[in-house]
């Protein structure tokens, strides 16, 4: 296994976890962003769960940036084989 490998093992991650619907599955499983702010997960700010949850969240917002990155390891697959 190569650090390119590693690379695109974790940017494959990051895709899947980027594709992920709040409304339509997190929710649907108790994960979804409404879950921090209630139960016992707002007693607890740094409980795994809301950990979890919030980094699902942070992923969002990494769709553009991760488009890029996407555009530019095919690129190098196209080039370098």
């Amino acid at each position: 296994m190569t650090l390119w490998t590693l690379l695109q093992g974790c940017i494959l991650f990051v895709n899947a976890v980027a594709i992920l619907n709040n409304d339509r599955f997190l929710e649907k499983i108790g994960w979804g962003y409404s879950q921090i702010g209630s139960n016992n997960l707002a007693a607890h700010p740094n409980a795994l769960k809301s950990q979890l949850i919030g980094g699902l969240h942070a992923v969002a917002y990494l769709r553009v940036p991760l488009i890029v990155v996407n555009t530019v390891v095919i690129l190098v697959k196209l080039v370098f084989g």
